[in-house]
C-alpha cells in the first residue's frame, strides 16, 4: 500500500494526501501535495465575494470577506 497518495482513514471525515497526492475539490479545483508545498489549481480570478472563499488575485492567495 506504499504508493497510496489519498486514503480516507478508518471512521475519518477528512482525508489524507501523502507528498504526490491530488485531490479534485469540485468542478475546477485541484489540490495536490508535493513534499510540504500545497499547491491548489484553478481558484477563480474574481472575488466570489463569500466569506471565507479562496480566489487568486493576480497570484496572490486571498481570502474573500464576502
Amino acid at each position: 500500500m506504499s504508493n497510496v497518495k489519498v486514503s480516507l482513514p478508518q471512521g475519518g471525515d477528512s482525508l489524507d494526501v501523502a507528498s504526490g497526492g491530488s485531490v479534485k475539490l469540485g468542478a475546477n479545483v485541484t489540490l495536490t501535495v508535493s513534499g510540504t508545498n500545497v499547491i491548489l489549481n484553478g481558484l477563480p480570478t474574481t472575488n466570489p465575494n463569500v466569506a471565507g472563499a479562496l480566489w487568486t488575485n493576480s497570484g496572490v492567495l486571498t481570502r474573500s470577506t464576502g
